[in-house]
């Protein structure tokens, strides 16, 4: 995303670019597969960015005062004087039933599109941040200084004013913050944020094509809008997993949100949006409602798409090991990436034989790294003293030295591509490992390779817009979860539209199953701010973690 980074995105083979749905953030568009882009002379970058010349005990201030990827609207992080002092008003009976204090500091709302922090009270100063429509950012002071006065530009009508805990927004105008809490798109808008305190921030699906509603349309304007619709709806289509699975047609079994409908009623809103969800654009969305005949599926940015023209397929369920909540595994661990795999056992006569018993796909077991002959070649030694062919396996091992840069307690991520594999590191120590998917090309220098070296997170979003152009096909997938830029344009992130993880499948990015990049979004700096939808690093005010590709 523009000043939010252009990001790169993988679908079966397709390269994509980041689709500037929203305007305000001057989306840079890649022509290319991940890693391959041009930015565009727009691109505005984070002033003094964190990198392994600075120390990181200059990051602390900004700790106490941010949320750690907490739900939209959460309590911050740690108790400040602020939250104090809202303690304070609390009534003897809130206090008994240990209500969260009511936090009373003015807000900024985000009625549209992303609204961008800059760093100071000026357009042209670096984005550091932005919300998202329906969230909302507390105030640092409500004062209209003459300065910030002056800086009313670019359709800024009430001028800047700062936020928590840094940072400036244009407030008044076309894409910029609001005061107004009660603007009916601003109500509707929060009702339709992401929950991401889940590994599935949103639902997704595969569209066959539908036209995108910004509004409920009657049964007529469907019609004309949606040719031959009784006859579709008479005969659906079946299940097809390699065009995106099953059309579930299961009313949502409730009408449209009081908050949807009062936005409808009393914003004058264009029947259509501008994009149709075209066959295979994949389409995520965070409500569902019945009305008009039809059950529809509302996106974050108040579309509609009918839940009878999306396909819907099983989502990967891949978790990956955190060491403290399963402290019996410990490194190395094999990783079934394959299939299901058969146990070998050690007979009497010293010879390995096929046992009844098997291994699950994308199961994590303890590895003693010995070797046996068996049927075939090499085997590991793996769990309960059975034994399996090596390749069938990946091997996550420790890595032998800590990343260039990272400190005793830094956090930092060790990648390595020929192997699948990924370890998130507190110093020396393993907190978390999964497998991950890495470019198509290896470590080749190649279109499609992952870049290799020591890189920091740049920019982290809770999802992005990916699309593209490939075989003569457009691709548009809509948020793409867990975003973290961290050279360029390649990012890891969420990926729900293959479950191959630990085989090379993207174009350069590292790509995660859902839950496991969520942990690595919570767990990497830089944190996100209570109210922001995506930040990025700069010093002194934000720490970032490290990402260490090796071959």
């Amino acid at each position: 995303m523009s000043a939010l980074k252009a990001t790169c995105f993988e679908w079966d083979g397709a390269p994509v670019r980041v689709q500037a749905r929203y305007t305000s953030l001057l989306v840079v568009s890649l022509t290319v597969g991940c890693g391959a882009a041009g930015v565009a002379a727009d691109t505005v970058t984070p002033s003094s960015r964190a990198d392994g010349t600075e120390s990181s005990s200059a990051f602390e201030l900004a700790r106490s005062t941010e949320s750690d990827a907490m739900p939209f609207g959460r309590a911050l992080k740690a108790k400040s004087a602020e939250d104090t002092r809202l303690e304070a008003k609390r009534t003897p009976d809130e206090v008994e039933a240990g209500a969260a204090p009511v936090d009373t500091r003015p807000r900024l709302y985000a009625p549209s599109g992303l609204v961008k922090f800059h760093e100071k009270p000026d357009r042209d100063s670096p984005v550091i941040g932005a919300m998202r429509a329906g969230q909302s950012v507390a105030m640092r002071d409500t004062t209209l200084t003459p300065e910030r006065k002056r800086r009313r530009l670019y359709g800024c009508d009430e001028g800047w004013y700062p936020v928590f805990p840094r940072g400036f927004a244009c407030v008044g105008g076309a894409d910029h913050a609001t005061r107004n809490a009660q603007e009916p798109r601003v109500i509707a808008a929060l009702a339709a944020l992401p929950d991401v305190t889940a590994d599935y921030p949103f639902k997704f699906g595969v569209s066959l094509g539908a036209p995108q509603y910004k509004r409920v349309p009657t049964a007529a304007e469907q019609r004309v809008r949606e040719p031959d619709l009784d006859k579709y709806l008479a005969s659906l289509p079946g299940p097809d997993p390699q065009k995106g699975g099953a059309i579930d047609v299961t009313p949502a079994g409730r009408p449209p949100s009081e908050a949807f409908a009062n936005y409808q009623r009393t914003t004058v809103l264009p029947l259509m949006d501008e994009q149709p969800a075209y066959p295979g654009m994949k389409v995520a969305w965070t409500q569902e409602f019945d009305a008009e005949g039809r059950t529809w599926l509302l996106t974050p940015d108040m579309t509609l798409v009918p839940k009878d023209k999306v396909r819907q397929k099983a989502l990967p369920s891949l978790h990956g090991v955190d060491f403290k909540a399963r402290p019996e595994l410990k490194l190395p661990l094999a990783f079934f990436w394959l299939d299901d795999t058969p146990k070998f056992r050690m007979g009497t006569d010293g010879k390995l034989a096929k046992s009844e018993e098997m291994f699950s796909r994308h199961e994590f077991v303890n590895t003693t790294l010995k070797q046996a002959r068996g049927p075939g070649g090499s085997y590991w030694q793996v769990g309960d003293n059975a034994y399996v062919p090596h390749n069938t396996v990946s091997i996550i091992k420790r890595a032998p030295f800590r990343a260039p840069g990272a400190g005793p307690h830094d956090k930092w991520v060790e990648i390595r591509v020929t192997w699948g594999y990924l370890i998130a590191y507190e110093g020396d120590e393993p907190v978390y490992a999964t497998a991950m998917s890495p470019g198509q090309d290896g470590i080749a220098n190649a279109k499609y390779a992952t870049a290799r070296g020591v890189h920091y997170v740049d920019w982290k979003m809770y999802s992005s817009d990916m699309s593209g152009h490939d075989k003569g096909a457009d691709w548009y997938v809509q948020e793409v979860p867990w975003v973290q830029y961290y050279k360029d344009n390649f990012a890891a992130h969420g990926a729900w539209w293959h479950n191959d993880f630990g085989r090379p499948r993207s174009h350069g990015c590292v790509n995660l199953a859902p839950a496991d990049a969520r942990f690595l979004f919570r767990w990497m700096d830089p944190v996100i701010p209570e109210g922001w939808y995506a930040v990025s690093p700069y010093a002194p005010h934000a720490k970032s973690s490290i990402f260490y590709i090796r071959p």
